[in-house]
């Protein structure tokens, strides 16, 4: 698939703490886009942190090394030293961000290369501070990427309170990195609202949407994952990704005890995370037999994994996460699967929109069970939601599409600083 339109070359550094072969939407958004420029002709360096996340393991070729580079996919890749950590303790990932902010600042003063533009992937959003230093030495703008909004995102999930000193610090920081940024690029509509709430210029905001690698989309590398988790005969209820607090997993687990009885009924719970070792442990205490969990798989694993399901489950720990769209949503509309979403907002209006699956509310595992004992008994239903679902992300949600936005974003801000 070639580029539309010819741009001037461009030579962008990406800032990211998480990049592949580390799992989530993150590390794969960011790949997804750098990967497409540098097809495009621009030349891509992406500066990141030695993969730990989550399992805050460093893998043994990067151990006793403060940075390494490599290439993939025609991006230059440069990784530096970071305090590795599972996230579970907050101080362990305050270390984390902390130690990449300083590893990056000084990897990215000793590189011996100009840019013309510094992108910057935002949480955490200590790495603003990075960015923008980096962008002072190199002299050139830079970019925010917020795939998130922090503190926003922490109030809304119950972390912190509106008035708490780290609510009020973030607020002081994100405030001062935004009037820094030439432009911003929230990944959502509903975060371009917020951001224009608070006081961003509308001329320097534009989403830039989480996407699907449709060109790397490849169904035939069909793995038998039901014959593997002795699951041929089940109607499968599968769940791929982090499995963090914010995942809100439990309601799987919930759902799974009032379905016990109906043997039919099988989920299965793929990833790792900070909720992974509790949620195994409730199981083994309900004495659960209708629950797998697989342990994490290469990232392109996923589809097949996904093909093998019935129906994909994509929850949220809470409705007030108003503006978050996860990207498995996306991911299983490219695989025909039927959603049930167990959030609200965007999300949720997203699921409406495309008629593509269910969504319950947060908190209703009676409701999870129900939908999912509703849907087990009506195929043509489900395969509905399955091509409408898929027909919805492949017109709007391609990462090429996103990547030629971000294009354009970063060529008018090297043109306008000129």
């Amino acid at each position: 698939m070639g580029k539309p339109a010819k741009q001037q070359k461009l030579h962008v550094l990406f800032l990211t703490h998480f990049y592949p072969p580390e799992m989530g939407a993150a590390a794969a958004r960011l790949h997804g886009l750098a990967r497409w420029l540098a097809k495009w002709g621009h030349d891509v360096t992406t500066l990141t942190g030695f993969p730990n996340y989550p399992s805050g393991t460093v893998p043994k070729e990067y151990c006793c090394k403060f940075q390494t580079c490599e290439e993939k996919d025609g991006v230059k890749v440069i990784r530096t030293w970071v305090f590795a950590t599972s996230h579970r303790s907050s101080v362990r990932r305050l270390l984390n961000y902390l130690s990449f902010v300083v590893s990056s600042i000084i990897t990215g003063i000793t590189l011996r290369r100009s840019f013309d533009v510094v992108l910057i992937s935002s949480p955490p959003l200590f790495i603003g501070v990075a960015g923008s230093i980096l962008s002072t030495v190199f002299r050139v703008p830079f970019v925010l990427d917020l795939r998130d909004l922090w503190p926003d995102v922490a109030i809304q999930a119950g972390v912190f309170t509106e008035n708490s000193f780290p609510v009020k610090w973030s607020r002081f920081l994100a405030d001062s990195i935004y009037r820094r940024a030439a432009h911003l690029t929230p990944v959502t509509e509903s975060k371009l609202e917020r951001l224009k709430a608070i006081g961003v210029e509308k001329a320097k905001l534009t989403v830039v949407t989480n996407g699907v690698d449709f060109d790397r989309l490849d169904l035939s590398k069909y793995h038998d994952w039901r014959e593997e988790l002795d699951i041929s005969a089940k109607f499968v209820i599968m769940y791929t990704g982090l499995i963090g607090v914010a995942q809100g997993i439990g309601i799987a687990v919930e759902a799974a005890e009032l379905l016990k009885h109906n043997s039919d009924i099988h989920f299965v719970i793929v990833g790792e995370g900070v909720e992974r070792d509790d949620l195994i442990e409730r199981v083994k205490l309900l004495q659960l037999e209708n629950i797998t969990f697989v342990p994490r798989q290469p990232r392109e694993a996923i589809p097949s994994l996904i093909a093998v399901s019935d129906v994909a489950l994509v929850p949220l720990v809470s409705s007030a996460l108003r503006d978050a769209v996860p990207s498995k949503l996306l991911e299983a509309w490219a695989c025909r699967k039927a959603v049930i979403l167990v959030a609200g907002g965007e999300a949720a209006e997203l699921v409406r929109k495309s008629s593509g699956g269910v969504v319950v509310k947060p908190g209703s595992p009676k409701e999870l069970a129900r939908t999912i004992t509703e849907l087990s008994q009506d195929r043509n239903l489900l395969n509905q939601y399955a091509e409408a679902g898929h027909l919805f992300v492949k017109e709007r949600y391609d990462r090429r599409r996103s990547a030629l936005i971000m294009e354009n974003v970063l060529a008018r801000v090297v043109k306008e600083r000129m």
